[in-house]
């Protein structure tokens, strides 16, 4: 029955987005100072308005802060399959307010939000027909991504959406960890739930994803684009997850909407975004211990887009990207994020500063303060000026931390 109503539910959005195409092609919100640009070609536009904007708010929320450890607790704890799922229910989103997420923004000069949207544990905040496993189908009984959708709209604010195609620890036809190590927590045993065998299988996963990113893009108005994660398992297995078609969808529905995906997963994607750094990943799968094809991939995507439009994308805590309970936690204050600024400056590149709410979704007070702060400089001082000349001397692989993370990151993901 669920097999019948995705192929039912993609036929539908097929349709949908055919018609919503010639719709969108009239100026989305967050382009209507970019007419002319438009006019000519959307992807061009969103590109100029990517350009200038500088500054974005990245949110990492969703049933894993209830654990306090970060977004990587269900890998790192293995936490069993069941007890995750059954606790998710726990997760409500009660003081979650889209347009305290908007204001935040605003007030600091901020022009686009990116909004985790399914995170590795599988877990959809909206209202996807793909799966019951949704905040719209769970307890709180809202779709998270709507609110946010529509706030942003109001306001004039971009929204990218953050999907997680490279992972996804829930559903049942996602490769195992004996093809990717992080495909799967390191159980003992599997839980019945996982289901793949053998590569044949992985279509079902990939169907699925398509799905869904279909409703993201038809369902929420004209967004700036999708943001995807994580690229490792795409190097390692690039033709299970042909993401150029991906693309290619997305585009077909929203000519103007960007894709990113890290600093590439084939060279085709319309901006970059380094996570802590920039440059290619190779070192990164090196150091991993993975094989020279995914190091070549690596290095092949990073020179075919290291000249495009950039972006860096750093937490403004010190462990991990999502809430953090730990007393060892700290947030970076006023002077680290115009720091940042004005490095990311120097390399050309926009600063996409990651958030991580409560798990009931309010923000963290001493993360409105420091980033009201950082627009009230903004205000009097301006961004720092663009380095439009050199600018490839400084997009070299900087880690930017302050301090070790005990929550490590897997580095065979990225």
């Amino acid at each position: 029955m669920k097999k019948l109503v995705i192929i039912l539910l993609s036929f539908i959005t097929l349709f949908e987005g055919k018609t919503q195409e010639h719709a969108w092609r009239d100026i989305p919100y967050f382009l209507k100072e970019y007419e002319s640009q438009y006019n000519q070609s959307p992807k061009e536009a969103a590109l100029a308005w990517f350009k200038d904007a500088r500054f974005g708010l990245f949110i990492h929320w969703g049933p894993a802060t209830l654990y306090g450890k970060g977004e990587w607790v269900m890998f790192n704890d293995k936490i069993p399959y069941y007890e995750y799922e059954e606790n998710t229910k726990k997760f409500k989103g009660e003081k979650f307010n889209a347009q305290d997420y908007v204001d935040l923004a605003i007030s600091a000069k901020m022009k686009y939000i990116t909004f985790v949207a399914k995170h590795h544990d599988g877990f959809a905040l909206w209202d996807t027909k793909a799966s019951d496993y949704n905040s719209v189908d769970y307890p709180s009984h809202r779709d998270f991504l709507m609110e946010l959708s529509q706030a942003c709209k109001k306001a004039g604010i971009g929204l990218f959406i953050y999907y997680s195609i490279g992972i996804d620890w829930h559903h049942p036809f996602f490769l195992s960890n004996t093809l990717y190590d992080p495909a799967r927590p390191h159980y003992k045993e599997n839980p019945e739930a996982y289901k793949f065998q053998k590569k044949e299988d992985f279509k079902h996963y990939l169907n699925y994803a398509k799905t869904q990113i279909m409703e993201l893009c038809t369902q929420y108005g004209p967004i700036a684009g999708l943001w995807f994660d994580t690229v490792g398992g795409v190097y390692q297995h690039a033709d299970l997850f042909n993401i150029q078609e991906i693309y290619d969808m997305i585009h077909a529905i929203q000519p103007h909407a960007l894709v990113v995906f890290k600093t590439g997963a084939n060279g085709n994607e319309d901006f970059i975004t380094g996570e802590r750094e920039m440059g290619s990943l190779s070192s990164v799968f090196k150091s991993a211990g993975l094989p020279q094809s995914v190091q070549n991939a690596a290095d092949i995507s990073w020179e075919k887009n290291k000249n495009k439009p950039a972006e860096l994308n750093i937490p403004i805590q010190t462990l991990g990207w999502a809430y953090h309970s730990s007393p060892r936690q700290r947030q970076k204050t006023k002077e680290e994020v115009l720091d940042l600024l004005n490095n990311c400056a120097k390399m050309n590149a926009n600063l996409l500063l990651n958030i991580g709410p409560r798990p009931d979704g309010s923000i963290l007070e001493e993360n409105i303060k420091t980033l009201h702060e950082v627009g009230c400089h903004l205000d009097t001082f301006g961004f720092p000026k663009l380095n439009t000349k050199n600018y490839m001397d400084y997009r070299t692989k900087q880690t930017i931390r302050t301090e070790t993370d005990n929550e490590k990151e897997n580095q065979t993901a990225r």
